[in-house]
């Protein structure tokens, strides 16, 4: 089975608890991983929002320093791809793609060069925010959220300029119609479910959705319970949302025409699981599953892998 994933909190994780990603026991390990072939992951640093200023930069460079330790211990195992080349040899070689991502512009600081300088760092994509307010723009947890701030504005067209994908993914809506209004490149909400479905803050509108896949962008589902049902409230608890619920945003997804756009945006390690998933390795279950509600192979292979695959070979061939 074929797997492209659009976000997890692994490597935070893995360097904050010291925890190897060969076969450490988070959600993620390459050992359970490299079942899937080829698998391309996106591996994101989350800056969390209390750091900003040299801070936020201190704790990525650390994220990014542990990658390169473990790179080093498996690295026949691994491939961080900064091009769409680097994606085809991976899974050629049958190594896990990692694409290196960032969660929560904190870590840019309102400066320009310090995006070059994680660029520079192999990053290529930016979750704009995490959930609080950051010199790009409000999450949606701020209190009357604004939209893109002057520097934001210019740290999306910089993105766009070098090869970084935007992420929408925690965006307050206010931001989110900014971001669309000046992209003149595809974008994605990595980690975000339909909000029809489960009315969550963090999840997208349907107009949303749509101006993502009138875009040609991606949308990842997230597996967070509190994202998937309504009534789970909690992200620090093991709720009871299932598989089920998880399907109910594909479903709804597809019938607003997102066959090319919806992909897994898991948030493995960075959430509570669904019941049924424990991790990585219970992907071919929810595969499985989905088969068995009548979901073709040919779309579940879309949702699986190509549509991500896909996007990402376009998006590492350069900016503008």
């Amino acid at each position: 089975m074929k797997l492209f994933d659009a976000h997890c909190d692994t490597l935070y994780e893995g360097c904050l608890k010291n925890i190897p990603l060969l076969d450490g026991i988070l959600n993620i390990s390459l050992e359970r991983g490299l079942s899937y072939a080829p698998w391309c992951q996106v591996f994101a640093i989350f800056i969390p929002d209390e750091l900003h200023g040299d801070e936020a930069l201190k704790h990525f460079d650390r994220c990014r320093d542990y990658l390169e330790e473990q790179m080093a211990e498996c690295r026949s195992l691994m491939r961080l791809c900064r091009t769409a080349e680097d994606m085809r040899e991976a899974a050629r070689t049958g190594q896990c793609a990692a694409i290196l991502s960032v969660e929560g512009g904190a870590a840019v600081g309102g400066k320009l060069e310090r995006l070059r300088y994680l660029y520079d760092r192999d990053v290529r994509l930016l979750t704009l925010t995490w959930n609080g307010r950051d010199e790009i723009a409000d999450g949606v947890l701020v209190p009357d959220a604004g939209g893109l701030t002057p520097f934001g504005y210019e740290a999306v067209e910089l993105c766009q300029e070098l090869g970084i994908v935007v992420d929408v993914s925690h965006l307050a809506e206010k931001g989110f119609w900014d971001v669309e209004g000046c992209m003149r490149l595809p974008y994605v909400a990595s980690h975000s479910n339909a909000k029809p479905v489960c009315g969550h803050v963090r999840n997208l509108t349907d107009r949303q959705f749509e101006a993502i896949r009138n875009r040609r962008g991606l949308v990842g589902l997230n597996f967070c319970p509190a994202f998937l049902r309504d009534g789970e409230d909690s992200v620090d608890g093991e709720g009871y949302a299932t598989m089920e619920d998880i399907e109910h945003h594909l479903a709804h997804f597809l019938a607003l025409g997102g066959e090319d756009v919806v992909c897994l945006g898991t948030d493995f390690d960075g959430a509570p699981m669904p019941q049924g998933v424990r991790g990585i390795e219970d992907l071919e279950r929810l595969y499985l599953f989905l088969e068995d509600k009548g979901y073709s192979k040919r779309l579940l292979d879309k949702v699986f892998f190509q549509n991500g695959w896909d996007f990402f070979q376009n998006a590492l061939t350069g900016g503008l």
